[in-house]
């Protein structure tokens, strides 16, 4: 499934969250409406149905938290998130040792998309238990491996939460992009000319013009591209990297890395009125979604542009 969690609003993290847990609590988990909630998304009073097991199933009042974040790859163990008086967990802490204070707790789960060890989840229990009164057997975490498990296990918390993978604007993922790149741009090896390697894959399409034009993409714009790739020298200069034996892995990469371009792009392409928007908003969205790329703009741009001029998008 792997939805990109980073990229769902809040209120979306949130309505997942409660999809779930209505199927492991019971279908009164209540939600509440955006605002200070005193440390509460959501709650549930009552026995649960199936947690932490059908056979020892909590009982009481469940107090449900979702946190989310639009980072990318975080974890429960940054210092944003736990280990200090600023950090949201440790601020958490304060708000259920209240509710357990007042007898409106009984039992704690807190969610958030971001990796959790095995490790920080006993130390963050332990501490949660330590700092509230509460047993850490009434205490749980769900880092994003486990949301991903309960998502498969409970496709109707998706229907629930009212989300669809293809009503999702144009989403990606910059990793593989940004490897590629951070290695180009520090590479100072001249690669043989393509008509000296082996298995070159050639470029199979329209003429340029003609391809412009079945894109919606000005002349304006195509010429930008043409100087990047000849004026520039960025055609040949990239075509010898990629293909030359020694970088291999880093091909299959580039490969992975159009093919999924271009299925958000098959996907998407009838939101953006002309290509040139939809080549723009992918250089912005991956630039704000890497920090290696925001480092290599310009040559981001001119990969995209290489892509397009491949034909491996567009």
């Amino acid at each position: 499934m792997k939805y990109q969690y980073h990229d769902l609003h809040s209120s979306q993290f949130e309505d997942l969250v409660i999809g779930i847990c209505e199927e492991l609590l019971g279908i009164g988990v209540q939600g509440f409406t955006n605002g200070a909630d005193g440390g509460r998304d959501a709650r549930f009073e009552g026995t649960a149905q199936v947690f932490p097991s059908t056979q020892k199933p909590w009982d009481g009042i469940t107090i449900i938290q979702a946190k989310h974040t639009s980072g990318i790859s975080r974890a429960f163990s940054e210092s944003d998130f736990f280990g200090n008086d600023s950090a949201q967990i440790d601020k958490e802490i304060v708000k259920v040792k209240k509710l357990y204070d007042n007898n409106e707790l009984d039992n704690y789960m807190l969610f958030a998309n971001r990796k959790l060890s095995a490790n920080k989840n006993e130390e963050i229990c332990k501490k949660i238990a330590s700092e509230t009164g509460l047993s850490t057997e009434n205490i749980h975490l769900f880092g994003i491996d486990d949301m991903e498990r309960y998502l498969k296990k409970f496709p109707s918390a998706i229907e629930s939460a009212n989300l669809d993978v293809l009503d999702e604007p144009l989403k990606l993922t910059p990793e593989e992009l940004a490897e590629i790149i951070e290695i180009f741009a520090k590479d100072n090896t001249t690669y043989p000319s393509i008509d000296e390697l082996d298995n070159v894959k050639e470029i199979k399409r329209k003429e340029f013009p003609q391809k412009n034009i079945d894109n919606m993409l000005s002349d304006a714009y195509a010429k930008i591209i043409k100087n990047h790739m000849f004026k520039d020298g960025h055609y040949d200069e990239i075509t010898n990297f990629l293909n030359h034996p020694s970088n291999e892995e880093l091909k299959r990469l580039y490969e992975e890395t159009v093919e999924e371009f271009k299925i958000k792009i098959l996907i998407h392409k009838g939101n953006y009125e002309s290509f040139e928007k939809i080549l723009d908003y992918m250089y912005n969205r991956l630039i704000s979604r890497d920090p290696d790329l925001r480092k290599n703009k310009r040559k981001t741009r001119v990969f995209l542009h290489y892509m397009y001029y491949f034909c491996d998008i567009g």
